[in-house]
């Protein structure tokens, strides 16, 4: 129940370190990414999974590859589960923007 209780507290501390210049980059690419990708209603529940996946290996292999910093592998413990439960949150939201803005287009257009 604690950890319900501070997940609020937490996703609020995420949501600011997402808009941190490289986050926000690393964020704004795959969200849209895969919500252009997305081709279904249903995607729209799995692919921001994929994307919070990719997040947080973006996260862990941005510095190795932009700073020549060590890799360091997250630890699987319950702080890896509340930041991909966080992302998935930002990313079935901007995810779901972006596909409702690709089909209002499409629909445009054909």
């Amino acid at each position: 129940m604690v950890i319900l209780a501070d997940f609020a507290a937490y996703f609020v501390g995420f949501l600011h370190d997402v808009l941190v210049v490289p986050h926000a980059v690393y964020a704004a690419v795959i969200a849209l990414f895969f919500g252009i990708v997305t081709a279904s209603r249903p995607g729209v529940i799995v692919v921001p999974l994929v994307a919070a996946v990719i997040y947080i290996a973006a996260l862990a292999v941005g510095p190795v590859v932009l700073h020549h910093a060590p890799l360091v592998v997250p630890g699987f413990d319950i702080a890896l589960v509340k930041e991909l439960i966080a992302a998935y949150i930002v990313f079935l939201v901007a995810d779901t923007i972006v596909y409702a803005i690709k089909k209002a287009v499409l629909g445009v257009i054909d």
